[in-house]
C-alpha cells in the first residue's frame, strides 16, 4: 500500500509541477482544436492545372485530432519501479497533408514546372508524420523508508518518415511511376520549468509545420531529379 502511494504520488507530483494542469485527453483535443480554428484545413484557392495532390491515408473520424492516454514499460519491482506514461495526440493527417500540399505549389516554380514541360504530375500523400505525445518517463529507487525519483518529461515527436507516390503524365498517359520517402526532421521538444502544456503544445504544432514545409521541400528536389 505504501509503495503504491509513493508511485501515485510521483505521476501526480511530475505533471502538476511541469504540465501545469490537469491534462486530460478531451481537454487536449479541444485545445488542439482551437489551433486549427476547430475546422480542417480547406484546399488551396490557388491551383497548378499540371500538378495534383491527393491522399490515401485514412483517419478514424471527422476530427481534427483523437487523443489517448496509456501508461506502458510498467516495471515494479522490489527496490526499483519504472513507468512510461503518455497523452498522445493523433492529428488527422489533412493536416499535414495541406501543408505538404501548400509546399509544392510555393515550389513549383522552383525548377518542378520546367521540368513537366506541359506534361502533368499526380501525387500522393501516403504517409506524413501527424502525432506527438506528452511523454513522462518516471523512476523510483526506494531506500529504505524514502523513494527516490525522477523524471523525463518531453513531448515526443512522431518518427514517420513523408512518402509520396507519383505518377507522371503526357497526354493522359503514364510515362513514369516512383515513390519518394523523405526521413522526418521533427524533434522531440523539452517542457521548460513551469511551463503550461498548453504552451508547449502551441510551440511544437508550430514547429511543426515548418518541418513538414521543410521536408516536401527536400522532397520537391528528389523529385526534380527523378523527372
Amino acid at each position: 500500500m505504501k509503495k503504491h502511494f509513493l508511485f501515485t504520488s510521483a505521476i501526480l507530483l511530475s505533471f502538476v509541477l511541469l504540465l501545469s494542469g490537469c491534462l486530460t485527453s478531451k481537454k487536449l483535443d479541444g485545445y488542439v482544436a482551437g489551433q486549427f480554428n476547430n475546422e480542417l484545413p480547406k484546399p488551396d484557392k490557388k491551383k497548378n492545372p499540371d500538378i495534383s495532390v491527393a491522399s490515401s491515408m485514412k483517419f478514424e473520424s471527422g476530427d481534427i485530432s483523437i487523443s489517448s492516454r496509456k501508461t506502458t514499460n510498467f516495471l515494479p519491482l522490489l527496490i526499483y519501479w519504472q513507468y512510461d506514461h503518455r497523452h498522445t495526440c493523433k492529428l488527422n493527417p489533412a493536416i499535414g497533408e495541406n501543408y505538404f500540399r501548400k509546399t509544392v505549389m510555393l515550389q513549383a516554380n522552383k525548377g518542378l514546372n520546367q521540368k513537366l514541360n506541359g506534361r502533368q504530375l499526380e501525387l500522393t500523400v501516403n504517409q506524413v508524420p501527424g502525432a506527438f505525445s506528452f511523454t513522462d518517463k518516471g523512476r523510483i529507487i526506494f531506500l529504505l523508508i524514502y523513494a527516490i525519483q525522477w523524471h523525463k518529461i518531453y513531448v515526443e515527436a512522431d518518427t514517420k518518415d513523408l512518402v509520396v507516390s507519383y505518377k507522371l503524365l503526357d497526354k493522359g498517359a503514364a510515362v513514369k511511376t516512383g515513390n519518394i520517402t523523405v526521413k522526418s526532421i521533427i524533434k522531440d521538444q523539452k517542457i521548460r520549468f513551469f511551463q503550461s502544456w498548453k504552451s508547449a503544445a502551441s510551440e511544437y504544432l508550430g514547429q511543426y509545420s515548418v518541418d513538414v514545409a521543410e521536408m516536401t521541400k527536400n522532397l520537391v528536389n528528389k523529385l526534380v531529379l527523378e523527372l
